[in-house]
């Protein structure tokens, strides 16, 4: 068997949609006619996903804040991952937080991240990324 011809075979014939649609049997389907009901993401797959929507998502932020690139590096991480977990437009309604934090203070910025319904839905996470932004009033720059 010639793996190599099977698989372009099979590309050509299915073509790629990177969006979900439903097939001819109204089966939700993605990719190479990826039914969703049978797709099974083993963890090196969903790392490289993952790392692409990081990359996009980082230009994203610092299109969005062109003031991001210049903040320490836990800043931009904490910025990226909040984006990541409730989107562009949820973090955009963060005015507070994002004007303590291009202001660099620190202290201001990391309260106001857990005043928001965010930080009340995902409790953990929220008090570990504001304890990252605290912690650059100790002069941690980079983590």
């Amino acid at each position: 068997m010639n793996l190599q011809r099977l698989i372009d075979s099979i590309k050509k014939h299915e073509g790629h949609s990177p969006y979900l649609y439903k097939d001819s049997e109204n089966v939700e389907t993605i990719g190479y006619g990826f039914a969703i009901r049978h797709l099974t993401l083993e963890v090196d797959v969903s790392s490289i996903i993952l790392e692409r929507k990081i990359l996009h998502l980082v230009v994203d932020c610092y299109t969005l804040f062109p003031w991001l690139s210049s903040m320490p590096a836990l800043v931009q991480e904490t910025i990226i991952e909040m984006a990541y977990q409730i989107g562009l437009h949820g973090l955009s309604k963060f005015v507070k937080t994002i004007s303590y934090l291009k202001s660099n203070d620190w202290d201001k910025a990391s309260e106001e991240m857990l005043n928001s319904k965010w930080a009340s839905q995902s409790i953990n996470r929220a008090k570990e990324l504001s304890n990252r932004i605290a912690s650059l009033e100790d002069g941690n720059r980079d983590g």
